[in-house]
C-alpha cells in the first residue's frame, strides 16, 4: 500500500507539473496578446473576460503564473500584475460566482499571492480612528470639488489632505497636478486607503518609480498592494524596506525574500529609471 501511494504521489506531482508549464506557456501567450492593446483599459478588460471564460482550476493558475513570473523578473507580465491591483474592475469583469471558484481552486493549488488581489481588503482601524478625530473642511463637498479641478497650486496643496475621497480623486484627475503633488497624496498618513489602492493601478502616476515606493512606505496601503508593488522595486529599496519596522510584517518579509533573489547590479524595469 505505501508503495503504491508514493507510485500516486510521484504521478499526481508530475500531472500538476506538466498543468503548471501549460500555464505558463498560456499565461505567455495572453501576456503578448494584451501587450498589443496600447489602452491599459483594453488590457484589463481582455483580461477579466479571459480569466471568466476558462475553466476555474485553468485561470487559477493563470493568475498564479502572473504573480510568480512578475517576481521573477519577467517584464512580459509586469503590465499584467498591475492590472490585478484594480480589484474592483477585475471582480465586476469576473462575477460573484467565478470569484468564488477561483478562490477555492487558488487556496487548493497553494497560489496565496494570487489569492490576496481577489480577497476583500480588511478594514484599516487604525486610520479610521485616526480619521474619525479629523476636523472636517468649513467649506461644502461640492465646493471642494470644484476647486480640486483648478490649477492654482496653492488651492491644491491644500486640498490634498482633504478627508473626502471624491476630492482626491478629482485632483488626481486633474490634468495639471505635478508628480510631487501626487508623492504627497501616496505618503501621507491622511490618504484613505481606498485612494492608495487606486493610485496603484492609476495609468498615469503608477508607471512612476517613486510612487510605487511611497505607496509600499505608507501603512495605509492595503497589504494587497504593498505586496503586489515589492516586485517592481529594486534590491536596494527592497532592501531597506525589509528593515523598516513600520510596515507590516508580511511587507518586510516579502521585501527580504524579493530582495535576495535579486542581483545586486540590477537595472531599472523597462528602462524606466526613477523619476
Amino acid at each position: 500500500m505505501e508503495g503504491k501511494a508514493k507510485v500516486l504521489s510521484r504521478l499526481e506531482r508530475l500531472r500538476h507539473g506538466f498543468l503548471e508549464s501549460r500555464a505558463s506557456r498560456k499565461a505567455e501567450h495572453l501576456m503578448r496578446q494584451l501587450s498589443s492593446l496600447s489602452d491599459p483599459g483594453f488590457q484589463l478588460h481582455r483580461l477579466g473576460l479571459k480569466l471568466r471564460e476558462m475553466p476555474s482550476k485553468e485561470a487559477a493558475m493563470i493568475l498564479g503564473q502572473i504573480c510568480r513570473r512578475r517576481e521573477e523578473g519577467n517584464a512580459l507580465f509586469e503590465q499584467a500584475h498591475l492590472h490585478l491591483l484594480d480589484k474592483e474592475a477585475l471582480l465586476g469583469l469576473l462575477g460573484e460566482a467565478k470569484v468564488a471558484s477561483l478562490l477555492e481552486e487558488l487556496c487548493f493549488l497553494g497560489y496565496e499571492d494570487a489569492e490576496r488581489y481577489l480577497r476583500k481588503d480588511p478594514p484599516n482601524l487604525a486610520f479610521e480612528r485616526r480619521q474619525e478625530g479629523e476636523r472636517r473642511p468649513g467649506e461644502s463637498l461640492g465646493f471642494r470639488i470644484s476647486l480640486a479641478r483648478r490649477t492654482i497650486p496653492r488651492i491644491l496643496e491644500r486640498l490634498i489632505y482633504d478627508p473626502d475621497e471624491k476630492v482626491i480623486r478629482t485632483i488626481l484627475g486633474n490634468p495639471r497636478i505635478t508628480e510631487a503633488e501626487v508623492l504627497k497624496i501616496a505618503s501621507s498618513s491622511r490618504t484613505p486607503p481606498s485612494i492608495l489602492a487606486t493610485l496603484a493601478h492609476h495609468d498615469r502616476w503608477i508607471p512612476r518609480y517613486k510612487v510605487k515606493l511611497a505607496l509600499v512606505y505608507n501603512s495605509n496601503t492595503p497589504l494587497r498592494v504593498s505586496l503586489g508593488l515589492l516586485p517592481f522595486l529594486l534590491r536596494q529599496d527592497l532592501l531597506e524596506v525589509a528593515q523598516y519596522e513600520a510596515l507590516p510584517h508580511a511587507v518586510r518579509e516579502k521585501a527580504r525574500e524579493l530582495a535576495k533573489k535579486r542581483s545586486p547590479t540590477e537595472v531599472f524595469p523597462l528602462g524606466e529609471g526613477v523619476r
